[in-house]
């Protein structure tokens, strides 16, 4: 292919002899021009190989200042022609950057010889740019950067399209300490010593982008000849801060495979195992290397003959997660309940890749559940069937015998004289007792029929099919000679016997509960004729019921009959023992069973409309007593009286109780209110009730604390100035584990929410010394005074006047 040459000559006969010349010499002369501002625009269009131009043109723009323009535009090479060679000239010549010169006139070899070497310098610089060029492209599409160090001037350029670069002026940075103090410490501790070597080096390193995100690079560089005996550093960048994010976030993952406590499996998109972790090997004793290339249903899964395929086989897009709970086998053969995940991996394109399964060994929990659910149908302390299990196979039961048209028996029984053994030789003698007889009433019974403790010592035998009713007999006749034999408490030998109710379906009952009933009646029946024997239930039982009505009506007039009368209890601080106040307690003076306490009629009263009636009557008269105190000049600082919820739930208590007290004058803050926990269990209409009380003025306390159901959460939401500790807890003091540290609970949580707390039932001088070590307030019970009538307290007010202590008597 010939070579494109371009002439730019003033003188025309110059021109086209030195056309005719390069056509001899082969060359294409695709242009000629005169003029500099011609030869510009020839040489846009035309863009030829060589262009031969005179330095003298007779024209405004001389040859060098054409050539300049030209190159600047084009690169294009020039040769410049002159018959002049002064030194100005040249010197704006090589200002051009020109390829060569001719001196006119010429001869034809000179001509060749310069057109041969400007033309293969031109090629080796066309190739030379075509290699930078793809160097550039190749540096931008890999997303290079360049990196060049001249270390005799310790400059540092950076050049390419990274976000670093863009941290200097123009990629100039003024010394590589400059650049290196902008790396991180680990890093900037790397490239120092990596500059001190001699050789080339690699290194990731990090740096904070002006946002304040932390970025990552390679940088790869070695020592160069930069020219001039200058020596220098040569090197290419990387922006790797995803690929650091990726590696960090692998090193994580690495760790919780490693540290998980979950067993972890990975398989191939075949099912078989690639990895495993630590706690794999943990949970099922098998090691990595024998269960790689295996799938786990084929070693750790427990099946059954004809059963399906696993859940994770399918799996699939529109299901690409399991969980759930599987049988496994360790290493040793032995069975565990796992819970397992099961997730698939998608690779490219959503193509299944790999299957992850993570699971925890759950036998522990399961054995937990299971000990709850024989917790919530047996009884912890003698093993036997609950309250719970006896109603739920009642039930059962009834069902069966109604479809199988045959009879049920249940037998309630009760021990005679526990509460003496449990009094007389304490409670884990009784508890012995009661494990014993569990053990004989489960030797006696079929094994068909069910036998429960109810609580206490009151246990039920379910026989779900009988043929005549004396079996029933014949049994509860085994069961009390079982029960009378002799057995051993606390190295002594102790009888005990039991009465027993019989009911059967469908004479007696037809449901659980009037069997129960009527089991219950028989058995009362049985202890009302002596104890020690079984009786049927039969119809005339309901005298019992009668005997409950005639009590609720006497009840009813005994307020008209001035029957009913207040006792009073004194209250006593334990710190000091003197009188602190007094607890009112009603007591019914009736005509055939003499006096009665509260616990006789109360749940009587509470069962119809004389509860109201009856509230009203001993506060009134309460209040009544404790003016009359006042008024006396007896130091009386609280009166406490007990309160029904059903009173207290009435709309107009309120109402009523500021009445009472506006007639009888008595002081709102010397009256304290007592509760049982069932008020507390409606937090809302609780939290309005016991505000509005508080307006009144009076003080609360929660009676009978710990007995109830209550929660202590709510000790905090609602506003009370006190908690009596219940005498059950009490009584045990000091010898009884439990109950020590139940007081000093309740006590701990009471101070804790700033309210007082007062112990009922302090019968013993060693209880008032642990009480009173523990910080409880206050006390009462038989061992400072029986609840007494209001006339007998004179001598306990003149202790309290005087200064004098009720406990110790002096």
């Amino acid at each position: 292919m010939q070579q494109r040459i371009m002439i730019v000559e003033d003188e025309r006969i110059v021109a086209l002899d030195l056309k005719n010349s390069l056509t001899h010499l082969g060359y294409e002369v695709v242009g000629m021009a005169s003029r500099g501002s011609d030869a510009i625009q020839l040489a846009g269009s035309l863009q030829p190989d060589m262009i031969l131009m005179d330095i003298n043109l007779e024209d405004e723009m001389d040859g060098t200042e054409a050539a300049s323009t030209i190159f600047q535009r084009w690169q294009l090479p020039v040769i410049f022609l002159t018959a002049y060679a002064e030194e100005k000239s040249l010197e704006r010549a090589e200002a051009s950057l020109p390829y060569g010169y001719l001196l006119k006139p010429f001869d034809l070899r000179e001509l060749k010889a310069t057109l041969q070497m400007a033309l293969a310098r031109r090629r080796t610089e066309l190739n030379l740019r075509q290699t930078e060029q793809r160097l550039r492209l190749a540096m931008q599409a890999a997303a290079l950067g360049l990196w060049e160090w001249d270390m005799e001037r310790d400059i540092l350029h950076l050049s390419g399209n990274d976000p670093l670069v863009r941290l200097f002026p123009d990629g100039h940075c003024q010394g590589i300490e400059q650049f290196t103090r902008l790396l991180l410490l680990p890093s900037q501790q790397q490239l120092r010593k990596a500059l001190r070597g001699n050789g080339a080096f690699n290194l990731t390193l990090g740096y904070l982008r002006p946002q304040g995100d932390l970025a990552w690079i390679d940088l790869y560089a070695d020592y160069r000849d930069l020219g001039d005996g200058r020596k220098g550093m040569i090197g290419v960048f990387l922006d790797v801060t995803e690929r650091c994010r990726r590696e960090e976030l692998l090193r994580q993952a690495n760790v919780v495979f490693d540290t998980a406590a979950e067993g972890i499996i990975i398989m191939d998109e075949q099912q078989q195992i690639i990895s495993v972790n630590p706690a794999f090997t943990r949970l099922t004793g098998f090691s990595r290397d024998e269960v790689l290339g295996q799938s786990p249903d084929r070693f750790m899964q427990t099946r059954r003959q004809g059963d399906s395929q696993y859940p994770w086989h399918t799996l699939g897009r529109k299901n690409p997660v399991w969980h759930g709970e599987m049988s496994c086998l360790r290493r040793d053969g032995q069975p565990f309940t796992a819970w397992q995940h099961v997730s698939i991996v998608y690779g490219q394109g959503r193509k299944t890749t790999h299957y992850v399964i993570a699971f925890s060994d759950i036998s522990a929990m399961r054995h937990v559940e299971a000990q709850l659910n024989h917790l919530a149908y047996h009884d912890a302390l003698t093993g036997l069937g609950n309250r719970n299990l006896i109603q739920e196979r009642l039930g059962i039961e009834l069902q069966t015998a109604r479809i199988n048209h045959h009879s049920l028996g249940l037998l309630f029984l009760d021990l005679d004289g526990f509460k003496l053994i449990n009094d007389t030789l304490g409670h884990s003698a009784g508890d012995e007792l009661l494990k014993v007889l569990a053990c004989r009433l489960q030797g006696i019974i079929r094994s068909t029929d069910i036998v429960a403790r109810l609580g206490g010592d009151e246990f039920l035998i379910l026989v779900p099919r009988l043929t005549h009713p004396q079996e029933l007999e014949v049994l509860s006749d085994k069961i009390l000679n079982t029960i009378r034999l002799p057995l051993m408490l606390c190295s002594d030998p102790v009888t005990i016997s039991a009465s027993i109710g019989i009911s059967i379906f469908p004479n007696d009952g037809t449901t659980p509960e009037a069997l129960l009933q009527a089991a219950d009646s028989a058995m009362y029946e049985a202890k009302s004729q002596g104890r020690n024997r079984c009786l049927l239930y039969s119809p005339d039982m309901a005298r019992r019921s009668l005997d409950k009505l005639k009590l609720e009506q006497g009840l009813s007039q005994a307020i008209q009959r001035q029957e009913l009368e207040l006792f009073f209890q004194p209250i006593i601080a334990l710190h000091s023992g003197q009188l602190c106040g007094v607890e009112a307690l009603l007591r019914w003076h009736h005509g055939e069973r003499g006096l009665m306490t509260p616990d006789k009629f109360i749940p009587i009263a509470e069962e119809s409309d004389l509860i109201d009636r009856l509230g009203r009557w001993v506060m009134r008269t309460a209040c009544q007593q404790g003016q009359h105190w006042l008024q006396a000049g007896f130091p009386l600082t609280r009166l406490a009286v007990n309160v029904s919820v059903r009173e207290l739930r009435a709309s107009d208590y309120i109402e009523q109780l500021q009445g009472i007290l506006d007639e009888t004058g008595f002081p709102p803050e010397r009256l304290e209110l007592e509760v049982t926990e069932s008020i507390m269990q409606q937090v809302d209409q609780s939290l309005t009730l016991f505000s509005r009380l508080k307006q009144l003025g009076v003080m609360i306390a929660i009676d009978d604390f710990g007995t109830g159901f209550s929660s202590l959460s709510l000790l905090k939401s609602l506003p009370i100035d006190r908690i009596k500790i219940d005498r059950s807890f009490v009584q045990p003091l000091p010898h009884d584990r439990h109950s020590c540290e139940l007081c000093r609970t309740i006590l701990t949580l009471a101070h804790n929410l700033d309210l007082t707390v007062t112990a009922e039932g302090i019968e013993q001088e060693e209880q008032y010394h642990f009480l009173q070590q523990l910080g409880c307030e206050d006390g009462q019970g038989y061992l400072f005074s029986k609840p007494q009538p209001a006339a007998n307290m004179t001598d306990q007010w003149d202790r309290r006047i005087h200064g004098s202590p009720v406990y110790p008597k002096v």
